[in-house]
């Protein structure tokens, strides 16, 4: 996968409307890492069953060998949701749209990655990006 730092231009694929970057981590990076409330995780959780930008391909973790395509458990109507093949988009109420990879949720559970507060506080406050939007 392609590394970005938090917070920064995304510049991955073409997009409508300008976004920042958050989670695109390598193994050759440093991350914060630290506590993440779990409304969070559930969000994020939520999201994932609608990603953006889904690519024909998965991204494995390039922190441990858990196989992919990595799947999570989400609500009983959909079971699981798989990561490592789209990205999350967060709209946060002052307009600033992020985007995260879908290994984000992995990340912060295995890896104990902790995302900018920005992006944690639009998680909790925001909407998710509409499909047409971002």
């Amino acid at each position: 996968m392609t590394y970005f730092p938090d917070l920064s231009d995304y510049t991955y694929l073409p997009l409508r409307n300008p976004m920042l970057t958050i989670g695109w981590l390598d193994r050759d990076h440093a991350f914060t890492t630290g506590p993440v409330p779990p409304q969070v995780i559930a969000a994020l959780t939520t999201l994932a069953a609608h990603q953006h930008n889904i690519t024909r391909g998965v991204h494995n973790c390039h922190f441990c060998d858990e196989e992919s395509p990595l799947k999570l458990p989400a609500d009983a109507r959909r079971g699981y949701v798989f990561l490592g093949m789209g990205e999350l988009h967060v709209l946060a109420p002052d307009g600033t749209t992020y985007s995260a990879p879908s290994l984000i949720i992995h990340y912060i559970l295995q890896h104990n990655y902790q995302p900018p507060t920005e992006f944690i506080d639009a998680v909790l406050d925001g909407q998710p990006c509409p499909l047409n939007f971002c």
